[in-house]
């Protein structure tokens, strides 16, 4: 349940802000309701007064069909009377059952779990996905070691990672990373960041990284070197030829699609004709083969699924510009993609209704990914889009201190593409503009 426009207080200054509450999070009517919980954006307030931002308390109710899961969470903070708790928990669990076909009305629904705290509920959520309180408590050890690294002093570190070395895997790079994200103060980021990567350097794991990356530029060469010629046959040489592990898994994330039927007939001719301990060797490449491109597979078919259930819950979302903003770190190219599929698919079924949201979707991406770039960039991109070219030199005009390499380097290759394309016309275009802000960028730099 969402109540649009609730005035509430600014727990800070006491101001009144309009904000949208949620107290009721279904997930069978708003799947993304779930990911602002977890990530801490429901209920997310800002003070326009005071600059104050946090989590408004409030009571919740969460319900979960699928799991028969039916949570409810009252702040003693806000010191509600008893028989006031029960009849507003009450209405906003009559709620869930309305929203429910008769036949799933099941005896779940009247035994609502009490959870005492915010984070409590949000344990008990994840708990019914697999994840246990020991890997939380994990997740929060690494947090702890984090900001023990960025207190300790620089000359110190060799000995923080000698130390602690088994402990700074994976997990906690991924989670010093997050933290990171979420810093305002860009000094103390900028300082972070060349610890921890000082950190990465000295670690095991940083160093396995380390060696995985160069196999993997030493992979995408011999690919590049291949060029035109990079045949199955090739690319079985390739294979055969490696000298790790880390190599062979690189040149398959590089060239998955190239190990098809074909090719691993390819390898098992290869095989028959070998003897001894070289068809020995061959067999187990083909069985590690098998299980890069089975793992590969898995995996994209995994994104491919949360992408898609990511785009319905925003579809189906009550407030699309809080799903949105919450689903902006999993944009990517392969979700930009899936969204132009659905909206082909849209378009094929004549569903004017879901063809309308995912446009309006596809409108505040476009809006929220131009409004992130630097102001150079969002130069380059709204030259791009604009077809008249008159109205394009003016945007340079207007944003000549703006003009650098990157802006430049972007209308060339833009233009590139164009030309690749057998846009010759689009690809003209761009070069002049490109012309055009080369000369504004020399005027300036002459002029200062």
């Amino acid at each position: 349940m969402v109540a649009p426009g609730s005035s509430v207080q600014c727990p800070n200054c006491n101001s009144p802000i309009q904000a949208h509450v949620h107290q009721l999070v279904d997930v069978s009517q708003d799947p993304s309701a779930k990911s602002r919980l977890l990530s801490g954006s429901l209920n997310l307030i800002r003070c326009p007064v005071c600059s104050y931002e946090g989590q408004l308390t409030t009571p919740l109710v969460y319900h979960d069909p699928g799991k028969e899961l039916l949570l409810t969470y009252m702040p003693v903070e806000l010191n509600i009377p008893k028989d006031e708790q029960e009849k507003l928990l009450g209405r906003l669990i009559n709620q869930a059952i309305e929203s429910l076909p008769a036949e799933s009305r099941k005896g779940y629904l009247l035994q609502p779990q009490a959870v005492l705290t915010t984070q409590g509920l949000i344990e008990r959520v994840l708990a019914e996905d697999g994840v246990t309180k020991e890997d939380l408590d994990a997740q929060r050890d690494k947090i702890r070691l984090f900001e023990d690294l960025l207190k300790a002093p620089e000359d110190s570190l060799g000995g923080f990672v000698e130390e602690h070395d088994s402990e700074l895997d994976e997990q906690f790079y991924q989670l010093a990373a997050l933290s990171l994200q979420s810093a305002t103060d860009e000094p103390a980021l900028a300082a972070a960041s060349q610890r921890l990567e000082a950190v990465l350097r000295l670690s095991s794991y940083g160093k396995q990284l380390a060696a995985r990356e160069a196999e993997l530029r030493a992979a995408a060469e011999s690919l590049r070197e291949a060029g035109e010629d990079l045949t199955r046959e090739k690319l079985l040489e390739l294979l055969v030829e490696s000298t790790s592990d880390d190599r062979v898994e690189a040149i398959v994330s590089l060239a998955r699609p190239g190990l098809d039927y074909s090719f691993f007939q390819l390898l098992t001719e290869q095989i028959d004709k070998a003897e001894g301990s070289e068809a020995e060797r061959l067999e187990a490449l083909r069985q590690r083969l098998l299980e890069l491109t089975e793992e590969i597979d898995k995996a994209q078919e995994a994104r491919l699924a949360r992408v898609t259930n990511l785009i319905g819950s925003i579809v189906q979302s009550d407030d699309m510009d809080q799903a949105i903003q919450a689903a902006l770190p999993a944009i990517d190219e392969l979700f930009m993609a899936v969204l132009q599929a659905n909206i082909r698919g849209a378009e094929e079924s004549d569903d004017q209704e879901l063809l309308s949201k995912l446009k309006e979707i596809e409108a505040k991406l476009n809006e929220a990914i131009l409004e992130s770039l630097p102001p150079n960039l969002r130069i380059a991109q709204e030259l791009l889009e604009t077809e008249d070219e008159g109205e394009a030199q003016r945007i340079l005009d207007n944003s000549a201190e703006l003009i650098d390499e990157q802006l430049l380097g972007a209308l060339m290759s833009t233009s590139q593409r164009l030309e690749e394309a057998d846009d010759k016309e689009g690809a003209e275009r761009l070069r002049r503009l490109h012309r055009y802000a080369l000369r504004l960028s020399m005027r300036s730099k002459m002029s200062s």
